[in-house]
């Protein structure tokens, strides 16, 4: 095993460790973030455009952009685990 594995191994030991911290961290400080993101349709135009242009280049080729905003606003709700989405639709 190389000093790099050990070392990653460590680290993930660590994280193991302190999971409960991270998970509290998330749910304190990113969750109402993500939720708040959620509700302005900006923000999440543009999250859905970075998402649209991550798909692999022959399913951008088959659904046009514009198809997958509009799906993607009328399934945002689904996004996120509250359900607490609802906002504006574009």
């Amino acid at each position: 095993m190389s000093l790099r594995d050990k070392l990653d191994q460590g680290a993930q030991q660590k994280i193991e460790e302190n999971w409960p911290k991270v998970q509290q961290i998330f749910q304190e400080k990113v969750g109402p973030a993500a939720l708040a993101a959620a509700k302005n349709d900006d923000t999440m135009r543009s999250v859905f455009k970075l998402a649209y242009e991550a798909l692999p280049f022959p399913l951008r080729m088959v659904i046009k952009e514009d198809v997958f905003m509009q799906f993607c606003f009328s399934h945002r709700d689904n996004l996120l685990p509250s359900g607490n989405a609802t906002g504006t639709s574009a």
